[in-house]
């Protein structure tokens, strides 16, 4: 593969788009799979594997237009997002031509792909702002290498993480762009470079100013103290003069942006409105660009900003602010006392106040700022605390990622092994995000959206969690069923803040932005750096919502330890159909997918889809039929031209449609054996070839679309290459295959979908104990939807009951 040069930056920042771009698109979209091997029968693909020595790759299955992809893979993540080397290419299948793709390339063929189900689509503003985040990420990403700032220290301070997200969002096609700022801007008024600046403040009359305040005072009166302190001889005239005018601070980009409006101009024009100029402590920007800090103030300013930030406009509107005064209105009564009393180790930080202005009776938005409670100024400036999106970041630059560094400082101080450090953190970090937030989701109805760059961190003195901080006026969400007893706290509380929200569609949000976001990110970022194992991670993750199961008055854990798929954001389409989430309608603000739910892994069976290469998995002596059945993997370079020969039999042209040419048969298999929703396997009767039977993970099969598929359940489809009786020993077949898989104890119930023209095939399902649930249209055949229960195979077959396959190592269960 390519290798990288740390000091070419453009090439860095445009690779690092990319594998976000990617990461999106395998989220959003379910035409890509993993392949692995050189080809015997692509010649072209190989070659081309061959001159950059690599044989692992993600595929996406662009046929329909023509094309396919293959992106380099460095590390397959069970949580989902991917790590990959360059070059990235597209094959012209008419004529077998490889080439080097950029990611405007890539989005080009996305484009071009997904017009059939989103026909708006149109890649050229999404292509425009992804030059805008590459061109901002080179920045950046020379700043850092000219700069003495570290991203990657164990211990940090809040401002120092949140200037500390060079790469930006993993996830996001679009991680840095910033329409709206210059370079001098960007290096100025961005997190990453660590800028610094006054605020700029305007003296507004008192009539054209909205304001709440849940503190003891209105902000705008502290700032007219806190500003003459400051302020030059002209500015304090205006504040003796209008004295009953109210100070109101802006973002200094914003405040140019605003004296430019024509609303403001005549308010200027009428004296309702002065601008005092910029002055006062300096402030700097923390991870959002807009939300500013000073470590010895006690609040922080979270401006309106006209510049699109990945894809919206970062405007604060009125039911948002409102949402924030709600919050904290609610803090101060029994609610938010008995959670602070109840979960000390969850603090929501609130923002209590807010300034709006009017003119015409029209909120003029750019003056339109949250004022949030900073809990790291003064001794605190200096905690160890992190935003969790820095925390998940990949090394800048070659260097070592935070994570990495922390963990291994962490066993140090404890005296332990690296791997027992990294589970036992692990195990402490649930213990302060999953028991807390499902009780207070159950008891309080608190569900908000808990995501990489709303959570905080604050770690002990052996740098394990300790406390979980939460902020984001937007996403203080309450769900539907505690209107009644909110509104009796606060009357007619959540009506300007529109802070209710159904129970299903709250609970969407609480899997999307604490599941995928922020814990699988936290899983990810182990697994990639080698700490632990992924699947060991999800199923902790699984075991500590299981260990609330018993007090969940929601279904909130059995829908997420239940479900085959949960609902995602899609950051790559909702850019391609070029929606602005903060102003889009509340019942359609972005794109939303399903997805497949990692936490199905508890239940995933290495040995029925993963097995060791070239191994027998399973061995039984029929004495009726004197024949001993075995099972073992397919072994592509051995089996490939027996596959081929099979399929083209006269009996597997209707049912099996795999009568195509040798080269997509083994693509077929290269795609099929590494993934996790299927396996092949070749069974050999005394030692002959004789059957092949596939067994798949229903919960990542097209049939469970088709009924209430549960994580435990697997199906098979068995195809018998012989016709003569005295050679297929079906039964023998058909029973090995059914103690095979009930062998696994993960297995629940066993699936089958034989067409239902295929009498044979559900005789022979019907022989062994599956009963019909019902006819299904698929979109390639009418199928006999059918189910078995060890129970109901048992019943057919005592004799299975007792049967010990004992073939099978440990290692692979």
């Amino acid at each position: 593969m390519n290798t990288t040069d740390l000091t070419n930056f453009r090439q860095l920042a445009e690779q690092v788009n990319f594998k976000s771009l990617i990461n999106c698109y395998c989220r959003e979209f379910s035409n890509w799979s993993r392949y692995e091997g050189i080809p015997k029968y692509d010649q072209t693909l190989a070659d081309f594997m061959q001159t950059i020595d690599h044989s692992s790759f993600l595929r996406f299955d662009f046929t329909a237009i023509g094309q396919e992809v293959f992106a380099p893979l460095t590390y397959f993540s069970e949580s989902g997002v991917h790590s990959f080397g360059f070059p990235i290419v597209s094959c012209t299948i008419a004529s077998d031509e490889f080439r080097e793709i950029n990611p405007m390339e890539f989005l080009e063929l996305v484009s071009e792909y997904a017009k059939t189900d989103y026909p708006d689509i149109d890649a050229l503003p999404t292509q425009k702002r992804m030059e805008n985040s590459i061109d901002n990420l080179a920045l950046y990403l020379e700043h850092y290498k000219n700069s003495d700032h570290t991203a990657n220290s164990p211990e940090q301070t809040f401002i120092a993480s949140e200037q500390s997200l060079i790469l930006g969002h993993t996830v996001h096609p679009l991680p840095k762009s910033r329409e709206g700022f210059t370079k001098d801007e960007l290096l100025k008024y961005s997190p990453e470079t660590g800028g610094k600046f006054g605020l700029h403040f305007f003296l507004i009359h008192p009539e054209n100013v909205i304001e709440k305040s849940a503190a003891d005072y209105l902000i705008t009166d502290y700032l007219r103290e806190e500003i003459l302190k400051y302020a030059d001889a002209h500015s304090k005239e205006l504040l003796d003069f209008y004295s009953n005018y109210k100070v109101v601070p802006a973002h200094p980009w914003e405040a140019n942006y605003l004296l430019d409006q024509k609303e403001v101009k005549e308010m200027q024009s009428k004296q309702l409105l002065f601008s005092l100029g910029q002055f006062g402590p300096s402030y700097t920007a923390t991870s959002s660009v807009r939300t500013v800090y000073n470590a010895e103030s006690e609040w922080m300013y979270k401006f309106s900003l006209h510049v699109k930030i990945t894809n919206s406009f970062r405007v604060n509107y009125l039911h948002e602010l409102n949402r924030g005064y709600d919050a904290a209105q609610l803090m101060k009564t029994s609610w938010g006392k008995d959670i602070q009393k109840e979960y000390p180790q969850i603090q929501l930080i609130t923002d209590p106040a807010f300034i709006a202005v009017t003119y015409d009776d029209k909120i003029i938005d750019g003056f339109s700022t949250s004022v949030r409670q900073n809990p790291f100024h003064g001794a605190n400036a200096n905690k160890n605390v992190t935003m969790v999106a820095s925390l998940c970041q990949d090394g800048v630059l070659g260097e070592s990622p935070r994570i990495l560094n922390l963990i291994n400082e962490a066993a140090k101080r404890q005296d332990a092994s690296v791997t027992d450090t990294a589970l036992s953190w692990f195990k402490q970090y649930l213990n302060i995000t999953i028991t807390p937030l499902i009780g207070i989701f159950n008891k309080y109805g608190f569900g908000s959206e808990f995501h990489q760059q709303n959570m905080l961190v604050e770690f002990d003195e052996n740098l394990f969690p300790a406390k979980l901080y939460f902020r984001d006026n937007q996403g203080y969400f309450f769900r539907q069923g505690k209107v009644e007893e909110l509104e009796s706290l606060i009357p007619d509380f959540g009506k300007e803040s529109r802070s209710f929200i159904a129970e299903s569609r709250i609970i969407d949000f609480w899997g999307y932005y604490l599941l995928v976001n922020h814990l699988f990110g936290v899983v990810n970022i182990l697994g990639k750096n080698k700490l632990a194992d992924e699947t060991t991670l999800l199923n902790l993750i699984y075991e500590a919502l299981k260990n609330e199961e018993d007090i969940d008055t929601t279904s909130i854990v059995s829908h997420f330890t239940n479900s085959a798929k949960l609902v995602v954001k899609g950051n790559l389409l909702t850019s391609l159909n070029n929606m602005d989430e903060a102003s889009a309608p509340r019942t359609n603000p972005a794109v939303y997918k399903k997805y497949p739910n990692p936490l199905n892994k508890h239940f995933f069976s290495k040995k029925l889809i993963n097995p060791k290469e070239n191994t027998t998995v399973f061995s039984r002596f029929f004495e009726k039929e004197n024949v001993t059945i075995t099972l073992r993997s397919v072994d592509i370079d051995k089996d490939i031209e027996m596959l081929h020969e099979w399929f083209h039999r006269e009996h597997a042209l209707k049912i099996w449609q795999m009568n195509w040419p040798i080269r997509q048969i083994e693509a077929f298999y290269r795609m099929l054996l590494p993934g996790d929703h299927g396996h092949s396997f070749i069974g050999e009767a005394n030692g002959v070839p004789t059957f092949n039977i596939e067994v798949y993970w229903a919960s990542r099969d097209i049939v469970g679309d088709y009924y209430d598929v549960l994580p435990s359940d697997y199906g098979t489809h068995q195809f018998i290459a012989p016709t003569d009786p005295k050679l297929k020993y079906g039964s023998p077949a058909t029973q090995s295959m059914m103690d095979f898989v009930f062998g696994e104890p993960k297995v629940g119930k066993m699936v089958g979908e034989g067409s239902v023209d295929s009498i044979a095939s559900m005789m022979n399902k019907a022989h062994v104990g599956f009963k019909i649930e019902k006819v299904i249209e698929m979109p390639h055949k009418k199928a006999n939807l059918n189910f078995c229960y060890r129970e109901w195979y048992w019943a057919k077959f005592p004799a299975a009951k007792d049967f010990q396959n004992n073939t099978v190592s440990a290692t692979q269960v």
